[in-house]
């Protein structure tokens, strides 16, 4: 008997989150939606999340491996999925009802599009480390049409988000057809993945947002953004981007060099910023030079710069 085509893999890269997963699975089951199937990749887990999920979900397939890393364990998911639409969920995040539905209905009214977002919403816990009811930080829903878009963020996008990553992977849906040509997620990058899936896609498609917030972010000390990273891969894929495809999105919108100077200048002081609080001050030493060379008349990043250096050498003086 031929095996029926699923018509969503939603990819879920797993680490440490025995806690927060069956949420993100149960926010799947509750779409309303025929022939989806769910791909988690335990992307080698230390607390029991393959194991949590493989008893209480034997529907899920389920993927282990070694830690390598959310972008090695998406390309798993990439690789085995089966279905027309790939949709991304992180694990420790959540959908709301009526998300898939929203965006499948978006793609058959507009097969030009090929890469789909939502709005979303941050998800912070209580003062007793709770995280309340999902749905009540979409309150304003019912007032949006749920076809409807944010002008803003829809478009070809590529220069826009040069400036800013305004899609958050936990809302994106996209055609298999556009996996297919921009390829995979480039494991080399730690963090920032996928914002170069996102500038890569934006070089072949136009990306539309749904205003609807169809998804939040759970806000919590183990994800990967509270965790920080010791290298500065946003400035990274930027110049990595621009160096390929300068500053304009394929229907010739730009931004200026100054915009992305600015951009780039931000970048490197916060970056600095955190290496300097972390005590890392060669680091933050190096991010803060990058910041006055886009910028020369930031006098932050100088005074910074000169503080990083007179920490180094008194710690190699130590």
């Amino acid at each position: 008997m031929s095996q029926v085509v699923p018509k969503v893999s939603v990819i879920m890269p797993a680490f440490n989150v025995k806690a927060f997963i069956a949420e993100a699975i149960n926010s799947v089951f509750l779409q309303d939606v025929p022939g989806v199937e769910i791909l988690v990749i335990d992307d080698g887990s230390r607390d029991g999340t393959a194991d949590f999920v493989e008893q209480n979900f034997p529907v899920v397939r389920l993927f282990r491996k070694e830690n390598g890393g959310s972008a090695t364990a998406r390309n798993v998911g990439l690789r085995e999925a089966r279905g027309e639409y790939i949709a991304f969920l992180d694990a420790d995040d959540v959908w709301l009802p009526g998300k898939l539905k929203a965006q499948l209905d978006y793609f058959e009214a507009h097969p030009d599009i090929a890469m789909l977002g939502t709005g979303f919403a941050p998800w912070v816990a209580d003062a007793d480390g709770r995280f309340g009811d999902p749905a009540a930080l979409a309150a304003g829903n019912a007032a949006i049409d749920p076809a409807a878009v944010d002008p803003d963020a829809s478009g070809w996008g590529y220069h826009k988000m040069l400036l800013d990553n305004y899609v958050w992977t936990t809302t994106v849906m996209m055609r298999r057809a556009l996996v297919e040509r921009i390829g995979l997620f480039d494991e080399t990058l730690r963090l920032g993945q996928d914002y170069d899936f996102f500038l890569r896609a934006s070089r072949e498609t136009e990306i539309h947002v749904l205003k609807r917030v169809f998804a939040v972010y759970r806000q919590h000390p183990g994800s990967a953004i509270a965790r920080g990273a010791d290298f500065n891969y946003a400035a990274h894929i930027i110049r990595r981007a621009t160096g390929r495809w300068g500053l304009s999105s394929p229907n010739g919108e730009s931004i200026t060099p100054q915009q992305l100077s600015a951009r780039l200048q931000h970048i490197h002081f916060s970056c600095g910023y955190r290496h300097y609080g972390k005590s890392l001050y060669d680091k933050a030493l190096s991010e803060f030079l990058a910041s006055a060379r886009e910028k020369p008349t930031h006098l932050r990043s100088w005074a910074y710069a000169a503080l990083s250096w007179l920490q180094s050498l008194k710690g190699a003086r130590a």
